[in-house]
């Protein structure tokens, strides 16, 4: 699949669930990722384990309030679990050059982790229970670790 496709149907699939707050517009492209992948197997996998992980960092940072969000029966939001799905597009196609850059993919992290957060919050998807600047500071901290050991797995399962 093209990097830039890969792109732009991760961009679309988080801009829809945002928007509509629904697991409905991440989960129809992450079918259409799947059905283009030449990676089906290790993406499937991916979206599993980055669905767990998810599950538990949000739900963490949800108990401890510092995301707030709507009512839900579940630790998090479903379209939440959707976009935690959806991250899994990127590893093995417009990001796998990040696989074997281990101080980069934790700087990117940082950075995109905070402000991806950060976006949603603007466009009314969740809260800070936070002030800004400790929310983006804590948000970086966590993506900062936590998106290199995401690439491990990714390259393990598809180098």
């Amino acid at each position: 699949m093209h990097w830039l496709l890969n792109l732009a149907l991760f961009q679309l699939a988080w801009l829809g669930a945002v928007l509509w707050q629904s697991p409905w517009p991440a989960l129809g492209l992450l079918a259409l990722h799947l059905l283009l992948s030449p990676r089906r197997q290790a993406d499937a996998r991916l979206m599993v384990a980055f669905l767990l992980v998810g599950l538990i960092v949000d739900g963490g940072l949800g108990a401890a309030g510092f995301l707030v969000f709507e009512a839900s029966p579940y630790v998090i939001p479903t379209w939440l679990m959707a976009l935690w799905a959806a991250l899994a597009m990127l590893p093995n196609h417009s990001l796998a050059w990040l696989k074997y850059r281990p101080w980069l993919s934790a700087l990117l992290g940082a950075i995109g982790g905070a402000f991806a957060y950060w976006g949603g919050v603007r466009l009314g998807a969740a809260q800070f229970g936070w002030p800004l600047v400790q929310s983006l500071a804590t948000l970086a901290l966590v993506w900062g670790g936590l998106w290199p050991l995401l690439m491990l797995q990714s390259r393990r399962w598809c180098p």
